[in-house]
Formats: C-alpha cells, sequence, structure tokens
C-alpha cells in the first residue's frame, strides 16, 4: 500500500492542479457532491451516477485519468473524516455514499471495466473506508447490472451495500442514518445550506457546449 501511494503520489495528488482542474471537469460530466455528514459524523457524499454521461468520460479522459480523479476522491474523503475526528475529538474514519440511478442507461456497461479497476483500487489499498453506500432509484436494469458488478465486490462490502427502491421509502431510511439538514430536498431532506440549495447536487447544462453525446444510448 505505502509502495502504491508513493507510485501514484497520493501524499499530494490534493494540490496537484492537473488533476483538480480533471476533477471540475468531471463533476460536470458526473454530477456529485461532497454533502455534509451523517448522524453518526461520517462524511457524506452523494453522486448521481445514473446520469453520468458515458461518451463523455471515454471521449475526454483517457482510463488512468479516470482512476487518478478516482484516488483523488478517496483521499479527499479520507482527508474530510481526518478533519472530522479532529474537530470532535473522536475518531472517524468510514463514510456514507448515496449512488443516485435515475436515468441510468444500459450504454453505462461501457465503463464498466473502470467501475472494476475503481473497486480493486478501493479493496486494496483503502479497505474499509466505505460504511455503507446506499442505492437510490434503481432503474428496470439495475438487476442486469449488479449480476455483472457483484462478482468484483467482496462480501464485506457487498453486506454494506442498500439498495433502496423508488418510493417514500427511499426519504425515510436516509432519515434514519442523516439528519434532515444534511440531505438535498429530492431525498427528503431539508438542507438550505448549499450556495445551489434545494438543488445541491448541480448537473451540468450540456447544452449550452457543443453537443457531442446526442448519441448516448
Amino acid at each position: 500500500m505505502i509502495q502504491w501511494r508513493i507510485d501514484n503520489k497520493v501524499d499530494s495528488i490534493l494540490e496537484d492542479a492537473p488533476t483538480i482542474s480533471r476533477m471540475d471537469l468531471l463533476r460536470r460530466v458526473l454530477p456529485s457532491a461532497q454533502h455534509g455528514y451523517t448522524k453518526a459524523d461520517r462524511p457524506l457524499y452523494i453522486e448521481k451516477s445514473g446520469l453520468i454521461r458515458v461518451n463523455k468520460i471515454l471521449n475526454m479522459f483517457t482510463p488512468e485519468e479516470v482512476l487518478q480523479c478516482h484516488i483523488y476522491w478517496l483521499e479527499y474523503t479520507c482527508q474530510r473524516a481526518r478533519e472530522r475526528s479532529r474537530q470532535l475529538g473522536k475518531h472517524v474514519e468510514t463514510f456514507i455514499s448515496i449512488s443516485d440511478l435515475h436515468g441510468c442507461k444500459w450504454n453505462v456497461r461501457k465503463i464498466l471495466h473502470l467501475c472494476k479497476q475503481s473497486l480493486h483500487i478501493d479493496e486494496n489499498y483503502c479497505p474499509e473506508r466505505l460504511g455503507q453506500l446506499f442505492v437510490v432509484n434503481p432503474p428496470a436494469i439495475f438487476p442486469a447490472l449488479w449480476d455483472i458488478v457483484k462478482h468484483w465486490v467482496d462480501p464485506v462490502t457487498k453486506a454494506k451495500i442498500i439498495v433502496i427502491k423508488k418510493g417514500s421509502g427511499t426519504s425515510t431510511l436516509l432519515l434514519q442514518h442523516i439528519d434532515s439538514d444534511q440531505l438535498p430536498h429530492e431525498y427528503g431532506g431539508s438542507c438550505n445550506s448549499c450556495s445551489a440549495a434545494p438543488n445541491c447536487i448541480p448537473v451540468y447544462d450540456w447544452s449550452k457546449d457543443n453537443a457531442d453525446d446526442e448519441q448516448e444510448e
């Protein structure tokens, strides 16, 4: 793990200007945000995974750049946990993720190899950092996607994944773990602290650019 951190310059990645620039671009392609904390004081990350622009990911990033962005995200999230530990005077090591699959299309299979490589990094170099992963708004194609992905996930991590079917049960379950003021309105919360509230997870309007992904399947 130490050699991996050296090889990937992990200790300085949060100050690496090219990676920071790519992260800004990635948030346009994959809407996401670090968003407050859970009731257990774990950092909360929310990703609108279903809105990912698959063709843009493939055309605008190399596989190595995508993985570097993933490492940046991991290190940044771990830094948030360390900062929370110092603020509260208690040990906070894990984080919580919400993956919103609304809008997910079958063409996401084109980037599943990147998901597999990211999981390899998580499980081998940052193990036990995930506290829980809530998958919300699963589409009809979710069972088929999960049949592929589940073979890459170790049993410990798999036990932390909670799939919430569409409906009022989404907010009910999330609010058991996250205070209302830390959760965006669209998931049943009442967050008003974000600059973009109530739309806490910005979705970039690609129509004002040259739309090259009209052929997204």
